[in-house]
């Protein structure tokens, strides 16, 4: 009977340690395990962190690119925009000046403009008077009218009423406006109401002597214009 208790004890301290070294495996597998999933676990952080570091830096490399580009495009566009300014600069210019051109070009033809008169009216002839080039008559030549009342008595001095109504005609009869017109002289021609001037213009400097004759109450009239070859009273 001791016997078979010694047998029994024995075989129930054998159980005892295989459940004991079981248990022992299984707290060390348990270990392995847990320390296996926080390395792992670390790892993958790493790697988050690692991928969102690098995306952060794509995303700020990108963001500097684009504001470079950015930068470029308004540089661009500042030198385009300066670079048509330049351009339409240049094309005012040529048009000031091809206007210019044209005015002097105007200014310097032969035929004198007569305003409110029809050009095609105007009688140009060729002249062999000594340093006449050409004489021009028109039909429709009016008088300029007159503020003077009652005899007429012409007159020779500047700034008189008799003289400015001179200078009326005798631009009328050129077509060369009085702030642009030099009077080189102004002398009677044969009679008490008849005057003659000698004037230029003061941009084409092309002589003309204006014939004039005076109309009661009405003004000085011009019967005729002739173009010279030289300015002979300067």
């Amino acid at each position: 009977m001791a016997k078979y208790q010694s047998r029994l004890d024995k075989r129930s301290k054998k159980n005892s340690n295989k459940i004991l070294n079981i248990m022992i495996a299984v707290v060390l597998l348990l270990i392995v395990v847990v320390g296996a999933t926080i390395v792992m676990g670390g790892g993958d952080e790493k790697a988050s962190s690692n991928v969102a570091d690098t995306e952060t830096k794509d995303s700020d490399n990108s963001n500097k690119n684009a504001e470079k580009d950015d930068k470029s495009v308004s540089l661009d566009e500042d030198k385009k925009s300066e670079e048509k300014d330049n351009e339409d600069k240049k094309d005012e210019e040529k048009k000031s000046d091809e206007e210019k051109q044209k005015d002097k070009a105007s200014d310097e033809e032969d035929t004198v403009a007569l305003e409110g008169e029809e050009q095609s009216e105007l009688k140009v002839e060729d002249s062999d008077e000594p340093n006449v080039k050409k004489t021009m008559v028109h039909p429709d030549w009016k008088p300029v009218g007159t503020e003077q009342i009652g005899e007429h008595v012409s007159v020779y001095d500047e700034g008189t009423v008799d003289w400015q109504e001179k200078i009326k005609a005798t631009s009328y009869a050129t077509g060369i406006p009085e702030d642009n017109m030099t009077v080189w002289w102004m002398e009677g021609n044969g009679g008490p109401q008849k005057s003659m001037a000698t004037v230029t213009a003061k941009d084409t400097k092309t002589p003309y002597r204006v014939y004039l004759q005076w109309v009661d109450g009405k003004g000085w009239q011009p019967t005729k214009v002739q173009e010279l070859e030289e300015n002979d009273k300067d």
